[in-house]
């Protein structure tokens, strides 16, 4: 990967500075600009000028340099941009076809164990299009950490203990008798969506047995869950019941633990978290109840406890008061908090005929994320929520989903899949090629498009920021779609031209088929 031999051979020449590696907006600027000038100048209070001239003569007496970059620029006041050698890119195309599905593989992450947990909605209503949003980031970014060498679990925690349970339960009990003909009433607090008569009609078909009610409407909500997450293509490895945690004595044991070391205080009948002289939580309520914050401690211990180097929880945004005081808890069990990291997603709106839909679990107006998928797809589903960075609120426009034109993204993305597909089924595959005829100003810029590939991956590896994948994609097939419609890949009386052409075209399909799999979404061959 070009930017990581970058970094490490100017980190070798200039040790113990810390510097940024650019794209630059425009290629006329470079295909990668550093700021080592500046650092440097700052750092021995001379003139840039005079930094920028002594790190030019590094890089231009390193024959590896000018075997990989065209042109070394120092730009004032202090930036040295780097341009990519159509050698270089030409050679990496080789590099593509050889690896295939394998292109973009690292061991980044070699032996290190990670739980990732995501959507782990409350047992008590259908997933919502806010779960959905969870799914989509989580799998894929498990899916792209696999990719540079961690070992990830996908994890759904099932909240099945607490208040919230109790009232499902009463619910599906109170709609049970009134289906026998009995009159009840609702209290306000209670869930009153259609899935509740659904659930209170089943139970009654297979006389589930009052004291038995809790227990099976928590597994038929965990079963719609399960089937509702599988048919937006996400698979877990571990459904983890609350349950498990205080049966055997790991909540008791944790609190047990805390107070042992002095971090609990006891405060009108409740035990309380100590954070700081100040800051207090609450663990244990005056009724003797555990709150999700003793809870979640508790777990994360567990995942520690089960081998798992790092944990990854992918929350809603109002649990952004929750974060730290989850990691003060891990703390004082002893653990480091930087192997816990919370990613918060923002709301959800539906966008539908131009108005906004409004949604509501409790009273089961909702939206769901079977309604939605049932509507748009898994495809649009997935794609448009990796299309916004996780921490911003987003709007999801249902007519832009449904549309087959290139104003749809993922239509855009799996149009320029087909229209590859097409030009192997017309020329009966490729040849080996000459990448020496590949010279075409859009040409170059697909390859660029594709060497840039590993350094994408590499970097959500490690910054989490999943949407850059979707935007990748989405710019590569555009990159493909203008030089479709500029040059012709077959040629009626040049085989050389039409060889290289189709190893430029078999390097494209090749990115765009591990894109579209990262992201959880089709490959069409037809469209």
């Amino acid at each position: 990967m070009l930017k990581s031999w970058l970094r490490k051979e100017i980190s070798g020449k200039f040790p113990d500075i810390e510097f940024d590696i650019l794209t630059p907006p425009d290629d006329k600027m470079g295909d990668y600009s550093i700021n080592l000038v500046f650092v440097l100048a700052k750092k021995n209070k001379i003139n840039p000028a005079d930094a920028g001239g002594k790190i030019m003569e590094e890089f231009l007496s390193d024959k590896e340099f000018g075997k990989k970059f065209s042109k070394i620029q120092f730009v004032p006041p202090g930036f040295i941009n780097f341009y990519i050698s159509e050698h270089y890119l030409k050679n990496s195309l080789k590099e593509i076809i050889k690896e295939r599905e394998n292109f973009g593989d690292s061991e980044m992450g070699k032996d290190t164990k990670i739980n990732l947990e995501f959507v782990s909605a409350n047992p008590t209503g259908p997933l919502t299009v806010g779960n959905a949003r969870s799914a989509s980031f989580g799998d894929t970014l498990g899916n792209i950490l696999k990719k540079t060498g961690y070992k990830v679990s996908k994890e759904y925690y099932i909240n099945d203990v607490g208040v919230q349970v109790k009232k499902l339960a009463e619910s599906i009990e109170l709609r049970m008798k009134e289906l026998k003909g009995k009159n009840v009433e609702f209290g306000a607090e209670l869930y009153q969506g259609e899935y509740i008569k659904e659930i209170a009609k089943d139970f009654l078909d297979k006389n589930i047995l009052e004291k038995d009610i809790s227990a099976q409407a928590i597994k038929a909500m965990t079963d719609r869950a399960r089937s509702s997450t599988e048919k937006m293509g996400v698979q877990f490895d571990e459904w983890f019941s609350e349950s498990q945690l205080h049966e055997s004595g790991e909540v008791k044991n944790v609190l047990a633990e805390l107070e042992s070391k002095g971090f609990v205080v006891e405060e009108d009948g409740a035990r309380w978290l100590k954070m700081n002289d100040e800051q207090k939580a609450v663990l244990v309520k005056s009724d003797g109840s555990t709150t999700y914050l003793l809870n979640d401690i508790a777990y994360t211990k567990n995942k520690f406890e089960r081998g798992f180097t790092s944990a990854i929880n992918v929350w809603g945004a109002d649990h952004h008061g929750d974060v730290i005081r989850l990691k003060t808890g891990v703390s004082a069990l002893g653990f480091d908090p930087d192997r816990l990291e919370i990613l918060l997603h923002q709301l959800v709106a539906l966008k539908k005929d131009g108005e906004l839909v409004r949604m509501s679990k409790r009273k089961g107006n909702i939206e769901t994320l079977d309604d939605l998928l049932a509507e748009v797809g898994k495809d649009a589903v997935r794609f448009f929520f990796l299309t916004r960075d996780l921490n911003t609120h987003m709007e999801f426009d249902i007519d832009l989903a449904k549309k087959e034109s290139k104003e749809n993204p993922v239509f855009y993305i799996q149009y320029a899949f087909a229209r590859l597909s097409s030009i192997f089924a017309k020329t009966q595959g490729t040849s080996a090629g000459n990448a020496e005829r590949i010279k075409e100003e859009e040409e170059l810029r697909l390859l660029k498009d594709l060497v840039r590939f590993p350094e994408i991956i590499e970097d959500i590896s490690s910054n989490y920021q999943v949407h850059q994948l979707a935007q990748y994609a989405f710019n590569l097939a555009g990159d493909f779609h203008k030089f479709y419609e500029k040059h012709h890949v077959i040629q009626d009386n040049d085989s050389e031209l039409q060889s290289a052409r189709l190893l430029l075209a078999q390097g494209v399909h090749t990115v765009l088929k591990i894109c579209l799999g990262l992201m959880g979404l089709s490959a069409p061959e037809k469209m």
